[in-house]
């Protein structure tokens, strides 16, 4: 009987320690999560983030990393795109000659011109379903943008400050330099 009260007191503790450790390590979760509102470049208030505003915060950086997945193969083209957006601004200027009382136009520099228009018009083609999939996600960002503002926007209405930022658990950003300059966000 007195092993029985002892394994049973036993199990209880273990069970309640697992659960303080986990609701510790649920709180310092959130609290590792701030916003930081300035005025000028002076902190005005910090607030840790709550559970709702850390969910929404967390769905939003994982549509940007998305983002930047989609953004690989159109820097992959950009490249090629300035190159032909130049040829086709050269032969453009070629081709149109303008003066005081006559206007020149050379019609084998269009004709080039028009080639290089294909061009770019097929690699634009290629491209499209990649554009296409930016602009989805962009919408999708804006939505979890909006989503994330839903979570924070009355939480300041009584503070006054130009500029915002969010800290997180290995945020990258450990560099942040105020602006000073911007103005009503």
């Amino acid at each position: 009987m007195t092993f029985q009260k002892t394994f049973k007191f036993a199990t209880i503790s273990s069970c309640l320690l697992i659960g303080a450790a986990f609701a510790s390590q649920a709180s310092s979760t959130n609290t590792d999560y701030t916003i930081t509102l300035l005025k000028g470049c002076d902190v005005v208030a910090k607030y840790a983030m709550n559970t709702e505003q850390v969910e929404a915060y967390q769905a939003l950086q994982a549509e940007e990393q998305k983002m930047h997945a989609l953004e690989q193969p159109i820097q992959a083209i950009e490249q090629q795109l300035q190159e032909y957006t130049e040829q086709i601004e050269e032969l453009t200027s070629l081709a149109i000659q303008d003066n005081d009382d006559t206007l020149y136009i050379d019609k084998s520099y269009l004709k080039q011109q028009e080639q290089v228009v294909a061009k770019l018009d097929k690699l634009m083609d290629e491209h499209q379903h990649d554009f296409d999939a930016l602009g989805e996600q962009g919408s999708l960002i804006g939505a979890k943008a909006e989503d994330f503002t839903d979570t924070i926007d009355a939480s300041f209405d009584n503070v006054d400050y130009d500029q915002m930022r969010i800290d997180y658990p290995d945020n990258v950003d450990s560099n942040y330099q105020c602006h000073s300059d911007i103005r009503n966000i």
